[in-house]
């Protein structure tokens, strides 16, 4: 570390250490060790897990905040983000903040925060710590994550850095993208790598993967150990020649090598089977099934990797030979329950192909799926028994689907596909109530209409220079009947059983309370909290900033709060405006 960036570091957390002790609170936390994260769900005054638990379900036991009470609820404090507009003209947050012990940890785009919030009136700034992101990368984040008296953070230029809790020091800064590796293949682009995806921390392992498979890349998931920012392990999520699924790129010029399979969204962890359970995104290029023919494993899959070292224990693929760009890289939710009377160990995912699945998972082992959009015409349905498409042929290397809504090379107009691109939902995060055993799922509905172009080979393997453009779509291409939807799942059952538009396409995600509560922001700026039975709005609150960002819920003093970053750029909503000129952590909390 240059000694430029350790003196503005050192600078920082001194004089925000000095401010908290002058105002005689606390500026240390107990360690996040392993057992603490594995019982995330005894703690509801805390949010230490990006996803509130390693099961992803995005629930607390908080209620307080309730349906009586919650036309109360107005906002008590704001802290300015504004480091996420440095040399931008718009901000990108897609992360939740954490919280342990009345502090609040956020971040931006090359920013971490840490903001005492215990007396409920104000957040105080005890330190901020700059990593240094170049102004030319993208300003995304989707969130931090702990481990003993770390901040883990990792960033779109493919560094992964660990920051002191107390003092905000960088105690490690690992470049571990965009460098050479011995698995990567000859034509691998290392240079456009880059992480987006929430890092997860299990048994001391830091899980992060490459995210940026739409740029021609190679996927990958890597092990990276949290005490030194070393990497341990890499699992590549498009096999390579002589491992298993390579046999799934059946072309002749080695399309594999820029084969897609990205991770851009957080994995779960079953903490008994010590796996790491994440979804992968489409095969590249996206729309050009020609260019790759075969199932193109393990794109568009879930997959169980052993923590500890990276090997595969199982697999799902939803769909064979994609071309939608329906990414199933979105939350993989773990449910314990019984369905329809049978006790399971459940993997649950609203997939962004329409359908929510429900798998084994202690094998990966399709159980059901149902349709949760209002249209799906790119396959006449699934296979009660295997969960492919009824169309799907496995002696076939490129499958048909159904040839009306499958857009191909040789097409001449443009053809409509249901769901849109987005599908149902992307990466943002699903909310599961244990005691309801009702999954909800924060997302948006609408159809596509395009043609493609042809993806060029380029001599050595690979996309021509057109990059991540090869395959894409034609000018003209357009997404209609887009509209937001909130939606509940019977996690028995897998029924649906409650349903509800919103006005625009929900990026946000949200959460689900023990006060019978659903939490979410939605991109006309506007946080809002809906009846968890019904779907009902019951109370909303509108700031001018767009969101992208899921809320939190947590405890102070006493009292319970809901915090929630704002800033975000808008998507098939025009008739908005501008709404991402800002960045601010809003939190609100009853009155009175």
């Amino acid at each position: 570390m240059d000694n430029t960036r350790k003196l503005r570091i050192a600078l920082t957390g001194v004089v925000g250490s000095a401010l908290a002790l002058a105002m005689g609170v606390p500026t240390f936390a107990a360690d996040v060790n392993q057992s603490r994260l594995e019982n995330a769900d005894t703690e509801p005054q805390n949010w230490i897990l990006p996803m509130q638990n390693y099961s992803s379900h995005r629930f607390s036991r908080l209620s307080q905040i309730n349906r009586d009470n919650v036309a109360d609820l107005r906002p008590v404090f704001t802290v300015p983000l504004n480091d996420a507009l440095r040399g931008r003209n718009l901000a990108d947050l897609e992360n939740s903040p954490l919280v342990d012990d009345g502090f609040l940890y956020t971040d931006t785009n090359g920013m971490v925060y840490k903001i005492d919030v215990s007396d409920g009136r104000r957040g105080i700034v005890v330190w901020k710590t700059d990593l240094t992101l170049a102004v030319e990368e993208s300003a995304r984040t989707r969130g931090i994550a702990f481990w003993d008296n770390l901040v883990i953070r990792n960033l779109t230029d493919g560094r992964v850095v660990a920051v002191d809790k107390d003092s905000g020091e960088i105690v490690w800064d690992q470049q571990i993208a965009r460098v050479p590796h011995p698995g990567a293949a000859g034509i691998e682009a290392e240079a456009n790598e880059r992480f987006t995806s929430t890092p997860l921390v299990a048994n001391g392992v830091v899980l992060v993967g490459n995210s940026n498979g739409d740029g021609g890349m190679r996927g990958w998931i890597a092990g990276v150990d949290a005490e030194t920012g070393t990497e341990t392990w890499r699992f590549y999520t498009v096999p390579g020649p002589g491992e298993p699924g390579h046999e799934t790129w059946e072309d002749d010029h080695d399309a594999w090598k820029t084969g897609g399979a990205a991770i851009w969204t957080i994995g779960s962890y079953d903490v008994e089977q010590k796996l790491y359970i994440q979804g992968t995104a489409q095969p590249v290029p996206m729309f050009d099934p020609e260019f790759r023919p075969g199932d193109n494993l393990f794109s568009n899959s879930a997959l169980a990797l052993n923590v500890d070292d990276g090997t595969l224990k199982w697999y799902f693929q939803y769909t064979p030979n994609e071309s939608w760009d329906y990414d199933e890289q979105g939350v993989h939710m773990l449910i314990d329950a019984e369905f329809n009377g049978e006790p399971r160990q459940m993997v649950t995912h609203f997939a962004r192909n329409g359908y929510y699945y429900t798998l084994d998972r202690t094998n990966g082992t399709f159980i059901d799926a149902t349709q949760y959009v209002d249209q799906i015409t790119w396959t006449a349905g699934l296979d009660p028994k295997t969960g492919l498409p009824v169309e799907y042929d496995p002696n076939l290397a490129l499958q048909t689907y159904v040839p009306e809504t499958r857009w191909a090379r040789a097409d001449v107009d443009m053809k409509q596909a249901c769901p849109a691109l987005p599908g149902g939902v992307r990466w943002q995060p699903p909310a599961y109530d244990p005691e309801k055993q009702l999954a909800y799922v924060f997302g948006e509905d609408g159809c596509a209409t395009r043609a493609i172009t042809v993806s060029i080979t380029l001599p050595d393997g690979g996309i021509d220079e057109g990059g991540p453009d090869a395959g894409r779509a034609r000018p003209g291409a357009f997404d209609s009947f887009v509209r937001g939807q909130i939606t509940a799942m019977d996690a028995t059952t897998g029924d649906m059983v409650q349903q509800i538009s919103l006005p625009y396409p929900n990026r946000a995600g949200g959460i689900a309370t023990a006060g019978g509560l659903l939490f979410t922001g939605n991109q006309d700026g506007t946080v809002a909290a809906y009846n968890s039975d019904t779907l009902e709005e019951l109370w909303s609150f509108n700031t001018g900033i767009a969101f992208k960002a899921p809320p939190i819920t947590y405890r102070a003093g006493g009292k319970q709060y809901i915090a929630i970053n704002a800033g975000a750029q808008l998507f098939n909503a025009p008739e908005l405006g501008d709404r991402g000129w800002g960045a601010m952590l809003y939190v609100f909390a009853l009155g009175d």
